[in-house]
């Protein structure tokens, strides 16, 4: 057993293309980020059930969705931040999905990479989010 070995639990058949997915922190949820063909993009949310993988929601955006992370959110909050085509980042309540809590335009072009850090929770250090695209900024 020198190699890794993939182990195929599910299989699901999608109508865009996936760019990045994330598991939903404390659940048994993950979200797959996207672009549709017709140029919008999408955040679709699946659940891990016992013997299958639910389909619970998608949420079409005005541009495709290139990169996500949980990294700067409390487990509690479980806030999604994401950068898109546009070089847009913003951060989305799952829960209400329809206008972002925070969006900023960072970069020229699609930001190709996001990340984040929630801090230390015990009253020191803030969230931060760092985002990367090939315009040199962020």
């Amino acid at each position: 057993m020198d190699k890794p070995q993939m182990i195929l639990h599910q299989y699901n058949q999608l109508n865009y293309t996936a760019y990045d997915c994330k598991w939903i922190p404390s659940s048994a949820k993950f979200v797959v980020l996207g672009g549709l063909a017709r140029g919008t993009g999408c955040i679709d949310i699946f659940e891990v059930t016992a013997n299958d993988v639910k389909h619970v929601k998608q949420i079409e955006k005005s541009k495709p969705v290139k990169c996500g992370t949980f990294g700067a959110t409390s487990l509690q909050q479980r806030h999604l931040a994401t950068g898109d085509f546009d070089g847009r980042m913003c951060i989305w309540n799952l829960e209400q999905p329809d206008i972002p809590i925070y969006h900023v335009k960072g970069h020229k072009e699609i930001i190709n990479a996001i990340d984040g850090v929630g801090g230390l929770n015990i009253g020191e250090g803030a969230p931060e989010i760092v985002t990367g695209s090939r315009d040199g900024m962020g």
